[in-house]
């Protein structure tokens, strides 16, 4: 055998072996703390790897046929295929803002993010913050005909590393999920 050919091997195995490593070093965590009446605290803490393993547990009825259900409207999953596209091809932008008197809500490209912020001022107020890192994103849109592909995106999220991709913050209750190396949340 080659020593390019060996060497070759070695770098492969290095390359598959390092992305198992890096998925098992990193933490998911989603923590939920109460406020006021609800005195509730709730801590998820699981690796990352164990995520992507358990997904395939998703029965295919909850699959809804490649369609998703987004705020009481259907949407064809290769309909955000194609929205994404433009997105992901475009500039740093606003690409929708929404002021009216109970809410706001602004979905932007900023960077390697595509980033969500929406508050709510009718009733209970609640802000919601998510970042996630557009690879994520087109690898979750990267499945076959209507479907979405969960599993490349959990192995996307797993390259891409550390950081936060949910807050929510509301009168009755703060919800933060983020990825990390420690196997408990802060």
């Amino acid at each position: 055998m080659s020593t390019t050919k060996i060497l070759g091997g070695a770098l492969l195995v290095a390359a598959l072996t390092a992305g198992q490593a890096v998925a098992a070093d990193l933490w998911i965590h989603v923590k939920v703390d109460g406020h006021g009446t609800k005195d509730e605290r709730v801590s998820i803490n699981m690796p990352l790897s164990m995520v992507r393993n358990l997904s395939g547990m998703v029965s295919d009825d909850d699959h809804h046929h490649g369609r998703m259900r987004i705020h009481d409207h259907d949407y064809d999953v290769s309909d955000l295929r194609r929205a994404w596209r433009e997105i992901e091809r475009g500039p740093d932008a606003n690409f929708i803002t929404v002021k009216d008197p109970s809410s706001d809500v602004k979905i932007a490209k900023r960077g390697d993010y595509l980033e969500m912020r929406a508050v709510n001022r009718e009733g209970k107020r609640e802000e919601v913050e998510a970042r996630v890192p557009l690879p994520v994103v087109s690898a979750l849109l990267s499945g076959d005909g209507d479907e979405i592909n969960l599993d490349a995106a959990l192995d996307e999220l797993a390259r891409h590393g550390q950081g936060e991709l949910l807050t929510v913050h509301g009168d009755d209750e703060t919800v933060r999920i983020w990825i990390d190396h420690e196997s408990e949340g802060r």
